[in-house]
């Protein structure tokens, strides 16, 4: 993807420079740039290379938690903003992030499974969100007798959706550009320039940026960007590794998760399959051993995935976090220097949320929601 490839030297400085061109990054230059913010986002290699290119694109508000605390609010609240959304960037740039809404079965494997996905049904019923309860012979009357194979019943959430990533991605990207944002890619930080304790801006590759504000929409990699200045910042990578097959007809509308393994059947006529958690460094490398149990998984869950032929594999680093919650907002501290990140596996869930709370925090507006739960030094 090449974006502004060519910007000239008025781009050296900027009111907002976003450092990390993953759909994180992009929703925030979307966002600054909806709201007349000058912006400038650089990325060290391509767009969307790393965990964005790697992701599933659930909107996973209900599947993903397992309680009804603030990463839940965040993402329920995040999940409200893809329609609309859908529709700006659609109406900007012409671009279609592929939003499917046939919601998503979270299938139980076992009886302790069974017996927490009915607890969560209650307490997300309680919550006021859709969920319903499917036993395996009424999940085979809507999804079909061969598509999956016997389970301890299954737990539906309608409103739990997807996108397709790199489609979201490019519509993202794009509508901020034809708003006035500037994309630099191949444009590497390597350090922070700091006048008086404070940042104001970033040395690159190609020279320096200076900006009023920095954001680090930098991923894994944030930690150890902090370093730098003597921050703490608990982001750390986390290794997914994924896979695509290729099929003109899925298997069923319906993205199909469990434990360690989920199918999302794709609009561009492909079958995404993930993802496993690995602790392994910044090494971003495929391996046999993890995409063979992962393959062996999802045959075992969806029999007729075996006849399918091998599209790509795919790995990416996640950013994980030491309490499971993103990193946004301000560094206390270090004036001019603001987070995005630690969205370890709901980062295309929690993009449309966190653009809009970023650009809140920058323009001192109201937050949509309460950041204090997502604040570095949390309590």
């Amino acid at each position: 993807m090449n974006a502004n490839a060519n910007l000239s030297s008025r781009a050296l400085e900027t009111d907002v420079l976003i450092v990390g061109g993953g759909v994180i990054g992009a929703a925030v230059a979307y966002e600054l740039a909806k709201a007349g913010v000058q912006t400038l986002l650089i990325e060290r290699g391509e767009l969307g290379a790393q965990s964005t290119r790697a992701g599933a694109g659930m909107l996973g508000a209900q599947v993903e938690m397992m309680n009804p605390g603030p990463m839940y609010r965040l993402g329920v609240a995040s999940r409200a903003l893809f329609p609309n959304l859908r529709d700006e960037l659609l109406d900007i740039s012409g671009l279609d992030m592929e939003l499917q809404t046939p919601g998503i079965f979270r299938v139980a494997v076992d009886e302790a499974d069974r017996q927490e996905l009915l607890a969560r049904l209650a307490w997300q019923q309680e919550a006021g969100q859709r969920a319903e309860w499917y036993e395996d012979d009424e999940l085979r009357k809507i999804i079909g007798d061969d598509t999956v194979s016997t389970t301890y019943g299954a737990l539906y959430l309608p409103d739990d959706h997807q996108v397709r990533n790199a489609a979201l991605l490019l519509a993202l990207v794009a509508s901020a550009k034809m708003l006035g944002a500037n994309i630099l890619e191949h444009t590497a930080m390597t350090g922070f320039l700091v006048e008086n304790g404070a940042v104001v801006g970033v040395q690159t590759l190609n020279g320096p940026i200076r900006a009023n504000r920095v954001v680090l929409a930098t991923g894994a990699w944030t930690g150890l960007l902090g370093q730098e200045l003597g921050l703490d910042i608990p982001v750390f990578p986390v290794k997914g590794q994924s896979f695509l097959l290729d099929t003109f007809a899925p298997p069923t509308p319906y993205t199909i998760f469990t434990h360690g393994c989920y199918i999302l059947p794709k609009r561009n006529g492909q079958v995404y399959v993930g993802a496993t958690e690995e602790p392994s460094g910044f090494d971003t490398r495929p391996e046999l051993g993890s995409l063979a149990k992962l393959s062996g998984q999802a045959v075992h869950l969806m029999p007729s995935l075996a006849a399918l032929p091998f599209a790509a594999p795919l790995a990416g680093l996640r950013p994980g976090s030491r309490d499971g919650l993103p990193v946004l907002g301000e560094v206390p501290g270090v004036p001019g220097l603001y987070l995005s990140t630690g969205h370890f596996r709901n980062g295309v869930l929690l993009s449309a949320i966190t653009g809009r709370l970023m650009r809140e925090v920058l323009t001192g507006a109201k937050t949509s929601v309460d950041v204090e739960p997502f604040a570095l030094y949390r309590s």
